[in-house]
């Protein structure tokens, strides 16, 4: 999505404000890898009935944790807080949250290699009451958007040209929530988030016309850091073990 105000909410035993590890050596030394994510966007990353976070991302984080030979820690943060200055600030080791490899972002951090390739789509109500098309649709027409989401870049590039209003939200359950009331006639999100959506809320919401962009999430780094090597050498065992497709099919791949 994803996404660019300092408000965090944290889980865990970790202390607020006590500077992590930019290293390999440093996380090793201190046991445990620090993660920062925004538990809001199923099936990557969300709180399950039982309050634990858990997702697709969750568990690629899991596996760097386990070949670094430390525990992971888990700190929810907001997503304004989290790219790039939790991560920037050294108030977690690495972040994963849905967030997309943009030149602009790799100028402050670094990035893992990608790990998967989603695109920004349109969200409207089951049916498509409004009949909301891309790009017909889109002049005189009210569009949600997450705020500091690559979805809310897009639009600003794509959209507003086009004639439509954007609306911003901090949360993007809000978004929904005047999708589904009819208050706006789409909200721009993430293509997996349609799809998990028609799964946990069948009947409700689906996707409107074409893609709006393609785009790659990464794991985020402190900028020069080695654990975003050390990421890609996860990823790699993961794709090479079978681990990777087991995961997708776990969490992202319809049944």
């Amino acid at each position: 999505m994803k996404r660019f105000v300092m408000i965090a909410a944290v889980l865990g035993v970790a202390v607020a404000g006590v500077s992590q590890a930019a290293t390999v050596a440093e996380v090793k030394k201190k046991g445990v890898l620090v993660l920062g994510t925004d538990p809001t966007f199923a099936p990557f990353e969300f709180k399950g009935p039982d309050g634990t976070i858990q997702g697709f991302e969750i568990d690629l984080a899991r596996a760097v944790a386990k070949d670094l030979g430390v525990r992971l820690e888990i700190r929810a943060v907001g997503f304004g807080a989290l790219m790039p200055q939790a991560v920037t600030s050294g108030r977690v080791d690495m972040a994963i949250s849905a967030i997309t490899i943009t030149p602009e972002r790799a100028k402050v951090v670094s990035f893992s290699q990608p790990y998967f390739r989603s695109a920004q789509v349109f969200i409207v109500r089951a049916g498509n009451p409004g009949k909301f098309a891309w790009p017909a649709s889109v002049k005189g027409k009210v569009i949600g958007v997450q705020g500091n989401t690559t979805g809310q870049f897009v639009a600003n590039d794509t959209l507003k040209p086009r004639g439509a209003t954007l609306k911003v939200y901090d949360d993007f359950a809000a978004g929904l929530a005047d999708v589904r009331a009819g208050r706006i006639a789409a909200l721009v999100g993430d293509a997996p988030t349609v799809d998990d959506l028609k799964k946990r809320l069948p009947g409700q919401f689906e996707q409107a016309g074409k893609d709006l962009a393609a785009e790659d999430y990464g794991m985020v780094f402190k900028k020069g850091s080695d654990l975003a090597a050390a990421a890609n050498r996860t990823l790699a065992r993961l794709k090479a073990s079978g681990e990777y497709q087991n995961l997708l099919k776990k969490w992202i791949v319809q049944k």
